[in-house]
């Protein structure tokens, strides 16, 4: 098949949904299909990308408010006379919007996967009643949307997606052969994700002043980048956590696996949370989880069984479970392999063999028509 991935964000910008789409394009391009992602130019960075599939960069749009199609007569014309089978929109907004036109335009079926923040309420699409529209027209207009858990599907059929087009592919990870590359250090926790304000590190640095207070040897490490670092590193520093907290900045390939491997127990503080990659990194990696109870985490953690869950906001709540697993270390090895074998159900494979085959159902619906 001839595959079009179509994205407003992508490599060298690392997050979760970039990921996903790079490795996805890859994959189904070892599966024997023509891919081509579409991604903007990423400005004052390296934007050359080790990959199977074709990519294609764009120009950024001057707004996404009032520019967002400028990119339309760019995928046009590099269609022209080669054309898709299927076009997968990374996004409804503004990825959507811009497919929406050129499925109108091309006959070409259209696949929709938000990402959570484009449709969620509060965010900054739904807060613009211009784009919350445009939004809401674009998910009626696709002829399939992919939610990646009953979280973001609630959600979409509530903005009015039909029943008939909406399909849960939960996000895949790939499993590690092993789940221990080293031994774990003994007070070990680990948090990873974008320093922003929905990830709710500051919850968790005042939670883990906490900790401290019954476990003075536990460690914390932060991974990843955002726009929040600076003031994070200045919260830990007011809290006098500088000896306990290392922030170890954007982690990934054998560093990430093994920072997973060193840690006792992984944490989400999430303020929101659609459906969190790196919380199925580290369960694959076999690791206890400690989420908050939003979003798409009760979803993937088992209270009680795979990890615990906690309500957002609670520093107490989630002291106390940090210290519970780090004080009872049978039970919390006991649950690493229980979150072990939960992410066994949200394989890497799984989830590519669920968009390839809606992949040939709507190729196959552009024949009939």
């Amino acid at each position: 098949m001839r595959i079009g991935c179509y994205t407003f964000s992508f490599l060298p910008t690392v997050g979760g949904a970039e990921l996903l789409l790079h490795g996805l394009a890859d994959s189904l391009v070892e599966r024997g299909h023509a891919v081509t992602v579409w991604a903007p130019q990423v400005r004052g960075k390296d934007n050359r990308v080790v990959g199977r599939y074709r990519l294609r960069r764009y120009g950024r749009p001057s707004s996404k408010r009032f520019g967002a199609r400028q990119t339309l007569p760019r995928l046009l014309l590099e269609t022209w006379g080669q054309r898709l089978d299927v076009l997968h929109c990374h996004g409804a907004y503004p990825a959507g919007y811009v497919g929406a036109a050129f499925k109108r335009l091309t006959g070409t079926p259209m696949l929709i996967r938000p990402h959570g923040a484009d449709i969620l309420p509060g965010e900054w699409i739904d807060r613009d009643p211009r784009l919350a529209a445009r939004m809401r027209d674009t998910l009626r207009m696709a002829d399939a949307v992919v939610a990646q858990g009953e979280f973001l599907a609630e959600r979409m059929r509530a903005l009015g997606v039909p029943a008939g087009r909406l399909h849960v592919i939960c996000n895949g990870v790939r499993l590690p052969e092993a789940t221990s590359r080293s031994t774990p250090e003994a007070a070990s926790v680990v948090a990873m994700g974008s320093l922003t304000p929905k990830k709710g590190f500051d919850v968790l640095l005042q939670a883990f002043r906490l900790v401290l207070q019954r476990l003075p040897q536990a460690r914390l490490t932060i991974a990843g980048e955002g726009p929040e670092g600076p003031r994070l590193r200045e919260l830990a520093s007011s809290l006098g956590l500088t000896e306990a907290v290392l922030f170890a900045g954007l982690v990934t390939g054998d560093a990430k696996a093994d920072l997973f491997a060193r840690a006792r127990l992984f944490v989400s503080s999430a303020r929101r949370e659609p459906f969190a990659n790196a919380n199925l990194e580290a369960m694959a990696m076999g690791k206890p989880m400690i989420a908050t109870r939003v979003g798409g985490n009760p979803e993937m953690v088992e209270d009680g069984v795979s990890g615990l869950l906690v309500e957002p906001e609670d520093p107490d709540g989630l002291a106390a479970a940090i210290v519970r697993l780090l004080d009872e270390p049978e039970r919390a090895e006991a649950m690493g392999r229980a979150a072990r074998r939960r992410a066994e159900g949200f394989s890497w494979g799984r989830m590519v063999d669920c968009y390839e085959a809606l992949y040939r159902e709507l190729g196959a619906s552009r024949g009939r028509g």
